[in-house]
């Protein structure tokens, strides 16, 4: 085994500090971006989720129009019929 000389030993753990405080300053980096990309996403999903509930609120209610002026129409001709 290679014994090492103060000086390289001193160097050795300097670059050792030097590596632990970049993979912090990377970890930091992608915690924060995550979160704003996470906040971004989730914003995009709130608004097509409300495009999709409205949608289908107003398709209910056309539906539930025409059901009544369907039975409005029905209700109209039976009484017809039974007037003749």
């Amino acid at each position: 085994m290679k014994r090492i000389v103060k000086s390289r030993l001193d160097d050795h753990i300097l670059d050792l500090y030097n590596r632990v405080d970049d993979v912090k300053k990377d970890l930091s980096v992608i915690k924060n971006n995550h979160l704003k990309h996470m906040g971004a996403s989730i914003c995009k999903i709130e608004q097509r989720l409300e495009k999709m509930y409205w949608s289908m609120l107003a398709g209910l209610g056309s539906l539930a129009l025409t059901l009544i002026v369907l039975a409005f129409k029905w209700n109209f001709q039976i009484t017809l019929l039974y007037k003749n």
